[in-house]
């Protein structure tokens, strides 16, 4: 994923490319998905959590994962969301910014679209949180995710993970960049890092379990893939095309 080439209106997706961003993700998603809904550990890995917060749920309120985490993290993506705009009006007026303007509106469809959709997923979802389980002090059965994707009912609301996905988000920024930095891998990392910390956060809190945030992640991945092979940022706008 280190390739590097020039941004030009010529270069189209290799089947190399194609394999290491699309079909090897693909079979690992699937792979851990499967796993984790096929395994008993998403409850495995909450009830450590549960026992280790003293058989409740005591970080749910708590200033480090509801504060910090959740709303200023929130806050802090939004912040990030809110510059793009700003880049896309700045580079008509400077010359040099003008071969960005492609990435960046591409990075701005991800930020908006990607997270968006999440939401909308959430909101039609009958999944739980933990929190709200018989098994952690709520009412509610535990299921499988897809057990409750496939039936219809009221309540959950808890699935994908969208706190997560304003963290996994940011993983656009490997795409944004591909062939216009010498390495753009590194560039995973930010996205990689905030997401896993807001995922663990909620995971804290006992508002999603792990699985959860590994569709999300997935989601974003394939979301930033397909977006990049739609709006074609490795081309220079305004530039060579």
């Amino acid at each position: 994923m280190a390739q590097v080439f020039a941004a030009t209106k010529d270069w189209r997706p290799d089947v190399t490319f194609l394999l290491w961003h699309g079909l090897l993700p693909l079979v690992v998603a699937i792979g851990l998905l499967w796993v984790m809904e096929s395994s008993g550990l998403d409850l495995w890995l909450a009830d450590r959590w549960f026992a280790m917060e003293g058989g409740e749920w005591s970080l749910k309120s708590h200033w480090l994962t509801s504060d910090l985490i959740h709303h200023y993290g929130k806050q802090m993506v939004i912040a990030i969301a809110m510059v793009l705009p700003v880049l896309l009006l700045v580079s008509f007026r400077i010359k040099r910014l003008r071969p960005w303007r492609r990435p960046v509106g591409y990075l701005l469809t991800c930020m908006l679209v990607l997270p968006g959709f999440i939401a909308g997923l959430k909101r039609f979802s009958t999944v739980p949180c933990p929190w709200s389980l018989e098994r952690y002090g709520g009412v509610m059965e535990y299921r499988h995710s897809l057990e409750y994707a496939l039936a219809y009912g009221a309540g959950g609301n808890c699935f994908p993970a969208g706190h997560a996905s304003g963290g996994f988000v940011l993983i656009a920024l490997y795409f944004a960049t591909f062939g216009r930095v010498q390495r753009s891998w590194p560039l995973l990392l930010p996205g990689l890092f905030i997401g896993w910390v807001f995922a663990l956060g909620q995971q804290a809190r006992g508002a999603h379990f792990l699985s959860h945030d590994l569709w999300t992640l997935s989601i974003c991945w394939f979301g930033a893939f397909g977006l990049f092979l739609l709006i074609k940022p490795w081309r220079s706008f305004g530039v060579v095309g």
